[in-house]
């Protein structure tokens, strides 16, 4: 896997030149790794369409969008496919996450990042302590600060 950054925006979008439109068909494929503060990362791809004259792009298609970080990867096969954590990614996958690609997310992101963990960290912590889990996540929550960040401050 290679990691891909940079591609923010259809301008800066990663090209693929040589991409099936149909059965017989070939077209240009782009894609990009967009974000929107308060609603997090999400892949976006876009199509021409072979079928008329000049570069014409399709309308864009986008995945779900994942709070608290994503990046964009080229896999061995030379395939676009991308990783995204969010709020109900369980503590492995945060961790990983962190770990193998929170170094290129955009600063502001990645300090949103190491609160997450931080707020995994104590809930997990006071879920050992006997806390029931509702209360170790309003615990680590508050401690955090993550709340207000979580609805929108991310990216200001």
């Amino acid at each position: 896997m290679q990691i891909l950054s940079g591609h923010t925006t259809p301008e800066t979008a990663y090209i693929v030149n040589d991409y099936p439109y149909g059965f017989r068909l070939r077209c240009k494929i782009r894609y990009w790794l967009e974000y929107k503060p308060g609603k997090g990362f999400r892949l976006v791809s876009q199509t021409t369409n072979p079928k008329r004259p000049g570069e014409v792009w399709n309308k864009p298609k986008a995945s779900t969008y994942s709070l608290f970080g994503g990046v964009m990867l080229l896999d061995d096969n030379d395939h676009i496919t991308w990783e995204g954590i969010h709020e109900y990614s369980n503590d492995e996958k945060v961790f990983s996450f962190l770990e193998h690609y929170g170094h290129t997310m955009p600063d502001h992101a990645q300090q949103f990042l190491a609160k997450v963990v931080a707020t995994k960290h104590i809930y997990n912590d006071k879920q050992k302590e006997g806390l029931h889990y509702t209360i170790a996540a309003k615990v680590a929550v508050a401690l955090t600060g993550i709340q207000a960040q979580a609805k929108g401050e991310l990216g200001k």
